[in-house]
């Protein structure tokens, strides 16, 4: 018995692969659309892994301790006694500042910082050379040593041992920092990072009464972070700093890895899906051919189960043999850019045995996995149709699948799309998103649907209500769109899906160009200031215009608060059922500042501006940011109370307005009355409008004088922003590509499927007396008209998911920019249509009596 299974299985092995031999060229669009497909989810998947583990594997030396306090000074001498108690504490200080090359020509903003002995807590800090900081960071000579980011020192076009300028010291580049465990994974943005030693921030004279800078305290312990906490709000009910534990950041940190690798995964599942389409085509065309071999094979007495099975293994083989070759390709591409990104980031393959298979065995098994489910779902309904053929049709001189699959094959196919979606909805790192994500697909499917039937009735309804007239060629194309197997439904869902993603790409990306190269260079100015004293003012003024004459200056009073009160109600009471909510509202700092002309344009949300100064002792009329306004439920009419310097500032919210995303400076979290913060002012920012040759002048001009003020040239910030985007551009643009390849070679599947069909009609015609050019015009005429709806397809829904994000996310307007995402998917759209009907149009001129007899 078992070695007549095993024979009756090596039989059928056999005789799948060599079926498969005979016709493999026709499953090659099977194989493409799943490779597709699954490389992008392999990609995907991979990177995601890689970067939680490298992000979280220790969130410890991520956050540079157990817990961390932020504060905007030090921290007094009870505080720092009761956590010397609970643990080991490191201070590290920060601040941000202007540093130049030897030569005076060269400025880029850096991040100074000022660790203590005892930094870092955990993880390592590499340095080239490999000595003890204390001595590299020590003054030898007349220089003091510093440490620098490489990518900030070739930038500076310097190494170690040459000088760059910090304030009013010349430094020397003792070392460089390899990896620092707790880097900020903005740095590349914000500033690279320098360390000195607190002597050499003396010399450097960087602070005065009023400077920003950032104490940073680590704390190491033992103790359990929540009792922890709790002991310390005890301890310190009125605390007024930003306390942040490892596993807070953990989870805010992998909820926001989730998010973003979720919605990644799931365009790259949209493109599977897409590819599955044709899989669907392509199995169906292939099967179309194989009709007559089962029929023989079954009238021959070949049992249903042998049969069933030798077809459902040629799909497992394509299935396992897409899934291998997908995913070896996706790993390599998430190898290349782990290998890409490890030197901006600590991001890099893990050698530890269990995590390498958590990186790469693990999503290449759930990429097989996945094109296999991919392959059955889209396959099963085509293998069943054919396999219900019936044989007699061998008698009538032709074999024609059922309409419908069998009933036990239909409750399989769902069965088998449940557990799809099951696997799909447990391996997904946000749960949450890929259910929204399915419901969404289901929504817009029923949408879909009921566009189909309104299109084709509407098909029908033009052509029965004279629209096509006498025209022939308009009489057919319109029938050839309600026929019962038009091509309508597979052009939608596969050319128009790829094209809403193309049209959603094109909109963002256009979208943030148009800010980088066309509205901010005509808006912004050439320098942006910040930290700019009382008595800097007039000489800071007086010596730009020196320089030159056609400058203008504009600056704003900057106040740094803590709100204290919402509607005369403690804000420790007013949060006191959300714990961390509380600790994030005290500890957070409002930047604050007068309208002024409403320099940075920002957009009202809610309520109105006022004229009027602020009167005394009333409180003050205030316009809040609407995200930071949110955050806390409040809304005009309400009332606020901030604590600068252990004084309170009252105001009441009359305005909410929203920030303008790529176009904001200085992200002011509110906006008050003229005079209301006038006995709090101990700083400006500012901007000074010139020409860009004035401003690299400027620019020196400011690091030699007055060494606190931090400048940023508009020209660099385009220039960071500007590259930032290309890479973000680019990985668009391959994204969009990969779908829309995908898409295009489902449509190749569609013509195959229908292009037999076609000539035979078309031919058929022709030889009742349709002229050749009436039946052209008429596929002229189907090919343009299922173009047209293609574009308003995918204009429409790319439009829909792309000016919300624009404007949510982005705060740009992209409204104005829909017809360029109109152009680009009519533009792909007409391509790809013409082209797949340009070798049915070449045909037409073959031998039609040739065309008929194979027909």
């Amino acid at each position: 018995m078992n070695a007549d299974r095993s024979a009756s299985a090596r039989w059928m092995l056999r005789f799948a692969l060599s079926d498969l031999r005979s016709r493999l060229s026709v499953l090659k669009i099977f194989l493409a659309c799943l490779i597709l497909g699954v490389t992008l989810v392999s990609a995907t998947a991979s990177l995601y892994r890689i970067i939680e583990q490298s992000l979280l594997a220790d969130t410890r030396a991520l956050l540079g301790g157990d817990v961390e306090l932020e504060a905007s000074e030090p921290l007094p001498d009870e505080l720092l006694a009761w956590m010397r108690a609970t643990g080991t504490i490191s201070l590290v200080q920060e601040l941000n500042t202007v540093v130049s090359d030897e030569l005076g020509e060269n400025f880029y903003t850096a991040e100074i910082l000022i660790p203590d002995e005892a930094y870092p807590l955990y993880g390592e800090l590499e340095l080239t050379p490999n000595m003890p900081r204390a001595g590299l960071l020590a003054r030898q000579g007349d220089r003091w040593g510093a440490l620098i980011d490489p990518m900030l020192a070739e930038r500076l076009g310097q190494t170690i041992g040459d000088q760059i300028d910090i304030g009013a010291a010349t430094f020397r580049i003792t070392g460089m920092i390899q990896a620092q465990p707790d880097r900020s994974l903005n740095a590349n943005w914000r500033g690279l990072p320098i360390m000195i030693s607190d002597e050499a921030l003396q010399a450097a004279e960087l602070i005065r009464p009023g400077s920003v800078v950032e104490f940073r305290y680590r704390v190491q312990t033992d103790r359990n972070l929540g009792a922890w906490l709790n002991e310390f709000e005890q301890a310190f009910p009125d605390t007024r700093w930003d306390i942040t534990t490892f596993a807070e950041r953990s989870e805010r940190l992998a909820e926001r890895l989730d998010q973003i690798a979720t919605s990644l995964i799931l365009i790259a599942f949209t493109t599977l899906f897409i590819g599955g389409l044709g899989v669907a085509n392509s199995i169906h065309a292939y099967l179309d051919e194989k009709l007559g071999t089962i029929a023989t094979l079954q009238t021959l007495g070949l049992r249903r189960g042998p049969l069933v099975g030798i077809y459902l293994l040629q799909v497992g083989i394509l299935g396992s043999l897409a899934g291998i070759i997908g995913g070896a390709i996706g790993l390599a591409l998430s190898a290349v850019a782990v290998n890409l990104a490890s030197d901006a980031f600590a991001v890099s393959a893990s050698n530890d045995a269990g995590q390498w298979i958590a990186q790469w065995v693990v999503p290449l098994l759930l990429s097989w996995l996945f094109a296999m489910l991919t392959a059955y779902v889209f396959a099963l309904p085509a293998l069943a149709r054919a396999l219900a053929a019936s044989p007699a049709g061998l008698f009538r001189g032709k074999v024609q699948a059922a309409r419908h699959e069998p009933h036990n094959w239909r409750v399989a196919s769902y069965g088998l799309l449940a557990t799809y979606i099951g696997t799909l909805l447990i391996w997904l790192p946000s749960t949450q998103l890929g259910f929204l994500f399915l419901l969404a697909l289901v929504v817009l499917w029923g949408l879909l649907e009921g566009l189909i039937r309104g299109l084709s009735h509407a098909a029908r309804a033009l052509e029965n209500g004279g629209f096509s007239g006498s025209s022939f060629a308009r009489r057919l194309a319109l029938a050839n769109l309600h026929r019962p197997d038009s091509p309508l439904r597979a052009t939608l869902l596969s050319l128009g899906t790829a094209l809403t993603l193309v049209v959603a790409c094109t909109l963002l990306v256009s979208t943030l160009l148009r800010a980088l190269e066309s509205t901010i260079p005509a808006e912004a100015p050439a320098l942006i200031l910040y930290d700019v004293f009382p008595d800097q003012l007039d000489f800071l003024e007086s010596g730009l215009r020196a320089l030159d004459p056609a400058s203008r200056t504009e600056l704003l009073p900057l106040v740094r608060g803590r709100l204290a009160a919402i509607n005369d109600q403690p804000i420790a009471e007013f949060l006191a059922d959300d714990s961390r909510a509380r600790r994030e509202a005290m500890g957070d700092e409002y930047k604050l500042s007068y309208l002024s002309g409403n320099p940075e344009d920002l957009e009202l949300v809610a309520g109105s501006w006022w004229e009027s100064s602020a009167p005394d002792g009333e409180p003050a009329f205030m316009a809040m940011e609407d995200r930071e306004a949110n955050e806390l439920g409040l809304t005009v009419g309400d009332r606020v109370e901030f604590s600068v310097a252990s004084r309170t500032i009252s105001a009441e919210i009359r305005a909410l307005y929203r920030q303008k995303g790529l176009q904001t400076r200085f992200w002011f979290e509110g906006v008050l009355q003229e005079g209301a913060l006038d006995a709090f002012i101990g700083r400006y920012v500012g901007v000074v409008y010139q020409s860009d040759a004035a401003a690299k002048k400027s620019q020196q001009w400011l690091a030699r004088n007055t060494a606190n003020v931090i400048t940023l040239r508009t020209a660099d910030w385009l220039e960071t922003a500007g590259g930032l985007l290309g890479k973000a551009t680019a990985g668009l643009a391959a994204v969009a590509a990969v779908s829309l390849t995908a898409s295009l070679l489902v449509l190749s599947s569609v013509v195959s499927v229908s292009r037999r069909r076609q000539l035979y009609e078309a031919n058929l015609l022709h030889c009742l007396g349709a002229r050749h050019r009436a039946i052209r015009l008429a596929m002229l005429l189907e090919t343009g008209l299922l173009a047209v709806i293609s574009t308003v397809f995918a204009t429409a829904l790319g439009s829909l998911i792309a000016l919300p994000l624009a404007a949510t996310l982005l705060k740009l307007p992209a409204g104005d920019l829909w017809w360029l995402g109109a152009l680009t998917a009519g533009a792909v759209s007409s391509l790809a249509l013409l082209a797949g009907s340009l070798p049915t149009l070449r045909s037409l001129r073959m031998n039609p009596t040739l065309l008929l007899r194979e027909g």
